[in-house]
């Protein structure tokens, strides 16, 4: 009896410590909220049509930027959950709340490169991204990873707002 034939497929190539770094930042950096959300899915590709973004500029030897992508209703979910008080919805609160988040998830990832090729020294202040029609471009040479997350905690009747994205591109610091 002949032996079923196993189909080899080409691997994603997702650098394991910029994979590890985003999914560990984003669970240490949202504990302080009281979230733990699982992640479900991870691409080399920085993409989402969700309208709301965190970036987070990283620089040093190593330079890029950390984002954090969700919808309106994860946002309020998850600045309700950092202020401690429901956010039904945007104002000046919600939207310095959810820099924070950010914030956060670009500082826990920063300590956890630390000593890798892909460390950086400093953070900037977060900017908040309002709009769903944009697009971001990188110089050749950025090593991109995004990581989808889910809210669970978040009603299953809201299930296509229960997801949100951190990415993270940067470019490997130059030895020496």
């Amino acid at each position: 009896m002949s032996q079923p034939q196993v189909k080899q497929h080409a691997s994603l190539e997702i650098d394991p410590t910029l994979l590890d770094a985003v999914i560990t930042g984003t669970k240490q950096g949202l504990e302080m909220a009281g979230i733990n959300p699982p992640p479900v899915g991870a691409s080399r590709f920085f993409s989402t049509s969700r309208p709301i973004s965190v970036m987070v500029g990283l620089v040093g030897r190593t330079n890029g930027t950390c984002a954090v992508s969700l919808t309106e209703k994860a946002m309020l979910h998850v600045a309700g959950k950092l202020t401690g008080e429901p956010c039904s919805q945007m104002n000046a609160e919600s939207i310095d709340a959810i820099g924070e988040i950010g914030n956060m998830i670009a500082g826990r990832v920063k300590e956890l490169l630390v000593g890798s090729e892909f460390e950086m020294q400093n953070i900037s202040v977060p900017s908040v991204i309002i709009g769903q029609s944009y697009g971001v471009h990188y110089a050749r040479g950025m090593h991109t990873i995004s990581v989808d997350f889910e809210l669970e905690e978040m009603p299953i009747t809201d299930l296509r707002e229960r997801f949100f994205t951190v990415s993270l591109s940067l470019l490997r610091r130059v030895a020496g």
